[in-house]
């Protein structure tokens, strides 16, 4: 007999395998479909609805709109590091360096001079004449430091031109953002970017100074046997500028007390000096911090300071505002200007007046030849003025106060100097009184000796007036070229020309702001491969919205290498220096390979939220280069990252920056040099040729090597001790009152930084993009990435030019193994003579700042600022239609799955009843088989009986 429960079991085993079969059948069949159908649709095909081929495109719409209204802002967020103890750490203590904000701003840019060329990314026999998206990008900033009203008046014509209409219309109101204790007009401190640049450009302080009194090539002399002493008038290349203390001590004494026929170059350096005092005076108005008091050693050696402090121009104090959008210095206006007179006169192929070469020079006619580049000192001075001159009217002598703030100001190039601190201007100022002087006397006397008249490099007469940047003047024999000059230092960000809106009360005009952005700035194009060649699977699909140039170039200098570790101030111009260029590459953020339809049948999602398991490259600026981004990997309790429209939110994925991010994986990018962690970026930054020690890298250095907490190593400088460092961070996001960096202290709001705390952080700290993997949709990016510092290395065994600073008594404590060298290489009369003179113990100051600051060691990393640049590239309205196809699949799929799971029990219970029927037709006919037959006897006594 067959036992009913094996026929049920084979009738189960058939449901289950036709269930699997019918769902395989569809996955692979209906779904495969489908997922053509959405990597079409949805992905980086020709056909995708995200490319720009069609005039009607609404990625091409979307990425050139000029609607404000609808079009999603960036919103900043900065965080500065401020130099708690500047002078201590200036002469050979430990940096401690506060963390301050965030300082909050929101970005609003548009595309202008928008235009489709053919891509050099498509393997395309016939590129399409729309291949990628070229534009530029004009931007304008709110500070979210108060209530904000903005208006716009912006229009996109139908040739993609931008047209600024007489109407204008509101935004919705930008609430305040930057907390209650916050003030863009906040102090930092730390080091001047510039001033570094400077130092750069000539090496260290004592070459600069030098530079102000002699040529270079008179500079090259010093110590060369041989060369007279320059005789101060002319510009003879074949004589010395001046002579070290030590060689002049030396010959004193071989000639019987009688001083040599040169000058001591000590004699640049005394304090109470005309050129010491001078760059002191514009230090101060830079705010540069004073880093001697009277009563200290003077740094010529001939006694104390009388009276007053003494200003260093390396570490400065500014606003928040200033930093982030510029600010003028008086000291680089007129020292950078000075300093380079040799290479400009130089560089003329006939001679020129002095004031003719300084109006070239100051109105940055000559700034090709220069090594510093100037730009147009001389009207960015008259627009300062514009902006300052009534602080200087109190009678206290100086310009202290600020110009009025951007919502205050109407006129754009104003705005652009909105609220900047406008004590440097008091050199400009200062100007006014010196040439009314020198004015008088030549009304009375047109040939007084001594006595040019005032010129304004500019062609103006504001000298009369407000002050300006003088090309020319005289007064009692002393020259004023370069006086009152200002320098322009750029900010972090871009100009901002957001100001007041005169037609809507209490509004900031940010039409005004772009269309002033676009006439004043200039247009550095970028483009994206927005348009691939037609099919499927091809490879160019995978790169699509990648940029193909990115401000102007399709490639970036990103370092100089030279085998080196550390930025050193030759590299760029040293012949044996290669140059590492990197292509351009990686997209913006938008865009990424999709991996199309990967989610189970009947689910309410289009993918598992598992990117393709490959590097997702991302451009950032700032680096000049792509960034690896990697699936950040299952969160705990497997928590699905999600992004939202109107009413439904779809699953997403993020993608973090690589563990290698900044790291030594090939030398000769400059990638983690010195430490893991850095990207050395100073080889293309500032306004020098020669760059500055600058550093890219994520905030507080995670990922980064433990050493960049501490740096307490001083031994490649020569010393066992010296400058360390110390990051503090505030524990609340409200006030955390006065710093105390007293940690045991139980009211303390400071937490010092160390790598074992930012590695707690680091999901708090590092960057991420959000995509949804279906379709390789950006739906929205936080890219945080920090700035440093340091001051440049000086070793005189590498570097000649660092000789200079040499002291032969041991009042320096760097490089004594060098000087040991250097004076065991001297004669042996020379160095007999030395000893007795007590001149034989060879030193050198521990950094380029070898005059003002010698004790601050070269190359210890200081962080500037870190920020947060949040984007939302994805609209409500296309992560809405990416929901509405998730709900559609996943109605199609229950629908279905139900139709055939009914289809297939009735098919199992008529199946079953069949199958149930057989078995009791063959039981019956088993028991009719089985049925004994009736014997002979008992049916013939049956038949009997009844007889």
């Amino acid at each position: 007999m067959v036992n009913s429960k094996i026929i049920r079991g084979v009738g189960l085993v058939i449901l289950a395998g036709c269930y699997v079969a019918v769902q395989q059948v569809f996955t692979k069949r209906v779904v495969g479909d489908t997922k053509s159908l959405f990597v079409t649709l949805i992905g980086g095909g020709r056909g995708s609805m995200y490319n720009t081929c069609a005039d009607d495109s609404p990625t091409l719409k979307k990425l050139t709109s000029v609607n404000l209204v609808e079009k999603a802002p960036t919103d900043l967020k900065y965080n500065f590091y401020s130099l708690h103890n500047p002078k201590e750490y200036l002469g050979g203590s430990d940096a401690i360096m506060v963390e301050q904000g965030p300082y909050a701003l929101r970005k609003h840019s548009v595309a202008y001079n928008v235009d489709q060329n053919p891509s050099a990314l498509t393997e395309d026999a016939n590129p399409d004449p729309k291949g990628n998206l070229e534009y530029s990008t004009a931007n304008a900033y709110l500070v979210l430091d108060k209530d904000t009203k903005a208006t716009t008046n912006l229009q996109r014509n139908d040739d993609r031109s931008i047209n600024f209409s007489d109407s204008k219309v509101t935004l919705p109101e930008t609430k305040r953002v930057l907390a209650s204790h916050l003030s863009m007009s906040d102090n930092v401190v730390n080091y001047s970017p510039d001033y570094l640049s400077l130092l750069g450009t000539f090496n260290d302080e004592v070459n600069l100074i030098l530079s102000l009194e002699c040529t270079a090539d008179q500079i090259m002399n010093i110590g060369v046997a041989g060369k007279a002493q320059c005789s101060g008038s002319g510009d003879s290349s074949d004589c010395a500028c001046c002579m070290l203390d030590s060689d002049y001590k030396l010959a004193t004494s071989r000639n019987t007390g009688v001083e040599p026929a040169y000058t001591k170059c000590n004699s640049f350096f005394d304090d109470e000096g005309t050129t010491m005092t001078m760059l002191s005076r514009l230090a101060s108005h830079d705010g540069g911090i004073a880093v001697k008091s009277a009563g200290e050693k003077k740094y010529d050696g001939s006694g104390d300071l009388i009276s007053g402090d003494f200003y260093t121009a390396l570490i400065q104090e500014h606003t928040v505002n200033d930093l982030l959008f510029g600010y003028p210095s008086a000291f680089l206006g007129r020292v950078a200007f000075h300093a380079q007179m040799d290479q400009a006169k130089k560089s003329l192929s006939s001679p020129l007046s002095s004031v003719e070469l300084s109006k070239r020079m100051l109105t940055g006619q000559m700034d090709s030849d220069l090594s510093f580049k100037l730009g147009d000192i001389a009207q960015y001075t008259s627009d300062v003025g514009s902006v300052c001159f009534a602080t200087c009217l109190d009678g206290n002598g100086d310009c202290s106060g600020h110009a009025p703030e951007r919502h205050e100001l109407s006129d754009v190039d104003k705005i652009k100097l909105g609220g900047i601190d406008c004590t440097p201007y008091t050199s400009t100022y200062e100007t006014t009184a010196k040439c009314a002087v020198i004015n008088t006397v030549l009304s009375q006397d047109p040939n007084a000796v001594g006595y040019d008249a005032c010129v304004c490099a500019n062609g103006s007469d504001e000298w009369s007036s407000q002050g300006c940047c003088l090309a020319g003047g005289s007064n009692i024999g002393e020259s004023l070229r370069g006086e009152g000059c200002l320098f322009e230092v750029a900010g972090i960000e871009d100009p901002n020309y957001a100001g007041m809106d005169t037609t809507i009360a209490n509004a900031i005009d940010l039409g005004s702001a772009l269309e002033a952005w676009i006439e004043k700035e200039a247009s550095n194009v970028s483009s994206e491969f927005m348009c691939p060649a037609a099919g499927t699977g091809l490879d160019e699909h995978d790169i699509f919205g990648a940029y193909e140039s990115h401000d102007g170039s399709t490639s970036h200098v990103t370092y100089y290498h030279t085998g080196n570790d550390r930025i050193r101030q030759a590299d760029v111009t040293d012949d044996a220096s290669t140059a590492f260029s990197t292509p351009v590459s990686g997209g913006s953020g938008k865009f990424f390979k999709p991996k199309g339809l990967t989610s189970k049948v009947g689910t309410s999602q289009i993918s598992d939220g598992f990117p393709i398991d490959i590097a997702h490259p991302v451009f950032v600026p700032s680096a000049k280069k792509s960034i690896d981004f990697n699936f950040e990997g299952v969160r705990d309790n497997f928590v699905r990252n999600k992004v939202c429209g109107t009413d439904s939110c779809i699953v997403s994925a993020r993608l973090i920056p690589a563990n290698t991010t900044f790291h030594a994986t090939n030398e000769t990018d400059g990638a983690g040099l010195p430490f893991d962690g850095l990207q050395p970026v100073g080889h293309v930054s500032g306004p020098s040729i020669n760059g500055r020690p600058e550093y890219l890298h994520q905030p507080l250095y995670v990922g980064g090597d433990e050493i960049l907490y501490t740096q307490q190593d001083n031994s490649y400088v020569g010393r066992a001790d010296g400058n360390g460092i110390k990051i503090y961070r505030s524990l609340t996001e409200s006030d955390p009152g006065a710093f105390n960096p007293d940690t045991n202290a139980t009211d303390s709001n400071y937490q010092l930084v160390d790598k074992a705390v930012v590695d707690s952080q680091s999901k708090a700290l590092l960057s991420h993009v959000d995509i949804e993997v279906a379709s390789g949709l950006g739906a929205r990016q936080r890219m945080r990435f920090g700035t440093s510092y340091s001051i440049w290395e000086c070793d005189p065994a590498t570097n000649e030019k660092c000789k200079l600073a040499l002291n032969a008594q041991a009042q320096y404590s760097c490089y004594s193994g060098t000087g040991s060298t250097v004076f065991n290489d001297l004669a042996a009369a020379d160095k007999s003579d030395l000893e007795t003179l007590g001149l034989n113990n060879f030193t050198y100051p521990c950094s380029a700042a070898n005059l003002l600051t010698p004790s601050v060691v070269g190359g210890k990393i200081l962080p500037s600022f870190w920020v947060e640049e949040s984007t939302a590239h994805a609209s409500k309205t296309e992560i809405d239609l990416l929901a509405a196809y998730a709900k559609a699949y996943s109605k199609n799929g229950n629908t279905f799955i139900l139709t055939v799971s009914l289809v297939f029990v009735s098919l199992f219970l008529g199946f079953s009843m069949l199958l149930r029927c057989l078995c009791f037709e063959q039981k019956s006919n088993f028991m009719e088989m089985e049925k004994p037959a009736a014997s002979t006897a008992s049916t013939s006594k049956s038949g009997g009986g009844m007889a």
